[in-house]
């Protein structure tokens, strides 16, 4: 069933009267104000581990299932290409469509889809579709993209890989936005093309850029009024904070309001008991998935960005991985806000094979004992 916005409103203010409840009854860090939450998925499919991909595949929707009960905002997948590092999810257009067909509320995003490699008309339809099959609930990603195999593979030059983008996106606006198309780039031309079917959300869904090593990316994400996706364990918070403040300062620049965008951090995540369960539970499917993500990387070089390996507890010390009892999770959390001003947490809470009970377990302790601390107070009547 799909809610209205008015219902959806109710039922928010319920969720957060029971999330009140709930932090009351678990002890849980005074009320912070509110974040937007999610899931990331960007899964390393492991055939040993996770069963025949059918059985893969229908993990995923029974997690998102979870997630759309329990509340979270947003559900997000990662396109990727001929790898088990994400390789799985090759078509988001087709994966949205799929998973809004078991979720009735939870918005859901593509995290990111690499726009160099695609005609851009064709990505204005396919998720215009998802936009229209969900009800107006997509959440829409884009990016330059960074692992160069990928455009190989695919017989797609890497150099232009930027005015790709850039000409990609005023086409996908305008296609979204108006009846026909008529655009002429230095690499795209086209000529009264009428656009079927557009999105239910108008002028279109919310756009977010991915962004990670190009100050000029952070600058073109502002100056267009997008919202911002970063990967904070890939850097030192410093070097980041000062790329969100270029972000920040092409907003203003731009004319737009910076309290009306959101700023979205990407971190694996593993609740449990206490930190010693935590570790005992995840530690070697994180490593297992680290391991491919960098075998993945090493067939790579020129990937972007390199990978900072860290063991199980230096990484929840630097707060690059949110894992522990739930008061330590809010606290990376909260750190993580207050160092880069995250608007937005998106979390893989399924990785590196692990079993579909601890995946299960894992989102409901969060749903339960630290989403609360986050959630705003309910309005007073």
């Amino acid at each position: 069933m799909i809610l209205s916005r008015g219902v959806r409103r109710m039922e928010t203010d319920r969720r957060s009267n029971v999330a009140e409840n709930q932090q009351l009854a678990v002890g849980a860090a005074p009320r912070r104000r509110g974040m937007r939450l999610g899931a990331h998925y960007l899964p390393t499919y492991i055939a040993a581990l996770d069963g025949p991909v059918p059985e893969f595949y229908g993990h995923l929707f029974q997690q998102m299932e979870e997630l759309d009960a329990l509340g979270f905002d947003d559900v997000w997948v990662t396109e990727h290409h001929f790898n088990e590092y994400g390789g799985a999810i090759s078509d988001p257009s087709t994966f949205l469509a799929a998973a809004a067909a078991q979720t009735s509320r939870i918005h859901l995003g593509i995290a990111i889809v690499t726009l160099p490699l695609h005609n851009p008309l064709q990505v204005a339809e396919s998720y215009a579709m998802v936009d229209v099959i969900s009800n107006g609930r997509l959440e829409f990603g884009i990016g330059r993209g960074s692992t160069r195999g990928e455009f190989a593979n695919f017989g797609v030059g890497y150099d232009d890989s930027r005015q790709r983008m850039v000409e990609s996106m005023q086409i996908i606006e305008q296609a979204w936005s108006q009846q026909t198309v008529t655009f002429h780039g230095e690499i795209f031309n086209y000529d009264d093309v009428r656009m079927f079917p557009r999105p239910v959300q108008q002028p279109g869904p919310p756009i977010w850029v991915g962004a990670s090593r190009s100050d000029d990316t952070f600058r073109w994400a502002g100056a267009n009024g997008y919202n911002l996706m970063t990967l904070p364990y890939m850097y030192k918070p410093e070097a980041l904070r000062e790329q969100i403040e270029i972000y920040k300062d092409a907003l203003v620049e731009a004319g737009h309001d910076p309290a009306t965008k959101d700023i979205l951090g990407k971190f694996h995540i593993y609740v449990a008991e206490s930190h010693d369960t935590a570790r005992r539970e995840c530690e070697g499917y994180l490593n297992t998935y680290g391991e491919i993500a960098n075998a993945r990387n090493a067939a790579n070089p020129n990937f972007g960005v390199e990978r900072r390996v860290r063991d199980f507890e230096s990484q929840v010390a630097e707060g690059n991985v949110i894992a522990g009892d739930p008061r330590r999770c809010i606290e990376i959390i909260e750190g993580w806000r207050e160092k880069l001003g995250l608007t937005t947490i998106s979390g893989t809470f399924y990785f590196g094979g692990m079993p579909q009970e601890l995946a299960l377990k894992n989102i409901r302790l969060f749903a339960a004992e630290v989403a609360p601390a986050f959630q705003p107070a309910p309005a007073r009547v």
